[in-house]
C-alpha cells in the first residue's frame, strides 16, 4: 500500500507549491513510483510540476453522465468508465499524475463516484508515494476523499485567517473520524518575526510543526517563467523541504 501525503490548507497559502517540492524531492530521493493527485478544481499542479493534463476525473464524470445510456452494445458502464479512468493518467518515467478537475454539477453522480473511489483504492497499490494536492478549505475532507491518509500537512502562511482554518480543519478531522496517521503543520513564507507569534497560535492544535519554507527568488523566478520544478537546481525552499521530508520519511 502507498504512504500517503495529503497537502490542505486555506486557499492561497501555497499548497500547490509545497506538493510540488515534496514530489521533487520524492523523484530526487525516493525508490518507486510516485502518484501526484491534483484534488484542487483549478488544476494547477500539473502546469507547476510541467506534467500536461489532457482531461480530468471532472471531465469523464460528465462525459459519463452524457453518454452511460448509448453506450455501444456489449460495453458496460464499469468497463467504460474504468477504460476512461486509465486515459486520464499523465504518465512520466517516475511520476504519474491525475487532476481531478471541476466539482460535481446538478446530476446524480452515485454510481460514477462509487467506481472512481474504487478505482484510486486499486491504483495506489501500483505506488510507492501518493501526494495529493488537496483543494482550498474543507470540501475534500467533508466528503471523505481524504479519507486514508498517513501524512497530513496543513500549510499557513502569514494570514490569520489561514491559522483559523487550520483549527476548522483539525475539528472536522476529530467530528469525521478520518484515519489520519501523523498531521502537521508547515509555515509557507512567514518571516522570521512572524514565526513564534503564529507558532504560539498554532500551539493548542495537536498538529507537529514541521517548520518554515522560506521564501525562494529563484522558485518564485521558476514559476513565474512557466518552467518545471523538477529543473529547479537547489535553492532555500528545495534545501528546507528535503530536510523536512528525510524526517517524514523516518517516521
Amino acid at each position: 500500500m502507498a504512504t500517503t501525503i495529503a497537502i490542505t490548507g486555506k486557499g492561497g497559502t501555497g499548497k500547490t507549491i509545497v506538493s510540488a517540492l515534496i514530489i521533487k524531492h520524492l523523484k530526487e530521493h525516493a525508490a518507486g513510483p510516485i502518484l501526484a493527485l491534483d484534488a484542487d478544481p483549478d488544476a494547477n499542479l500539473g502546469t507547476v510540476l510541467g506534467i500536461p493534463i489532457k482531461k480530468t476525473i471532472g471531465d469523464l464524470r460528465e462525459e459519463t453522465l452524457e453518454k452511460i445510456n448509448d453506450l455501444p452494445a456489449g460495453l458496460s458502464r464499469t468497463r467504460y468508465i474504468e477504460a476512461g479512468l486509465h486515459q486520464i493518467i499523465a504518465e512520466t518515467p517516475k511520476v504519474d499524475l491525475i487532476a481531478m478537475g471541476r466539482s460535481e454539477g446538478p446530476g446524480c453522480y452515485c454510481y460514477v463516484n462509487s467506481i472512481l473511489r474504487k478505482f484510486a483504492e486499486d491504483l495506489e497499490t501500483s505506488y510507492e508515494w501518493v501526494v495529493m494536492d488537496n483543494e482550498a478549505g474543507l470540501e475534500h475532507l467533508s466528503r471523505r476523499t481524504a479519507a486514508r491518509v498517513d501524512h497530513m500537512i496543513v500549510v499557513v502562511n502569514k494570514s490569520p485567517l489561514s491559522v483559523d482554518c487550520a483549527k476548522r480543519i483539525d475539528k472536522l478531522i476529530s467530528e469525521l473520524k478520518n484515519e489520519i496517521g501523523r498531521k502537521y503543520v508547515l509555515l509557507d513564507g512567514v518571516g522570521e518575526e512572524k514565526i513564534a507569534p503564529l507558532r504560539a497560535r498554532l500551539n493548542p492544535l495537536p498538529l507537529e510543526y514541521l517548520g518554515n519554507i522560506p521564501y525562494d527568488q529563484t522558485l518564485e523566478d521558476c514559476v513565474f517563467m512557466g518552467k518545471s520544478l523538477f529543473e529547479l537546481d537547489g535553492g532555500p525552499a528545495v534545501s528546507k523541504m528535503n530536510e523536512i521530508m528525510k524526517k517524514i520519511r523516518e517516521t
